[in-house]
């Protein structure tokens, strides 16, 4: 009868190695999107707060690195426009005033 030690380390692997290999646990990228806005309730709310923080899915805490990254240039874009265009209406003002 062989042991444990006797086990080739290729053929070693635990559930836990499998299921972050393979993904088994990850929520989808819409739940990740729902989780940040606060959209999801009760056990699928604990369940991806579990997940990233807990888990430490590299994985999943990627994509929400993204999809926080991606929410912040959609802010950005109305203010730079509203900068450019107070901007334009400042210089046509001041134009105005020097003649």
């Amino acid at each position: 009868m062989s042991g444990a030690d006797d086990l080739d380390p290729q053929l070693a692997f635990t559930v836990a190695a499998v299921w972050r290999r393979e993904r088994i646990s990850c929520p989808h990228p819409d739940w990740l999107s729902s989780y940040l806005q606060d959209g999801l309730e009760g056990g699928a709310a604990e369940f991806v707060r579990f997940h990233l923080e807990e888990s430490q899915c590299p994985y999943c805490n990627a994509a929400v690195s993204d999809l926080r990254a991606r929410e912040e240039d959609a802010k950005a874009v109305p203010m730079q426009d509203l900068k450019d265009r107070l901007l334009r209406s400042t210089a046509t003002a001041l134009q105005s005033f020097r003649r």
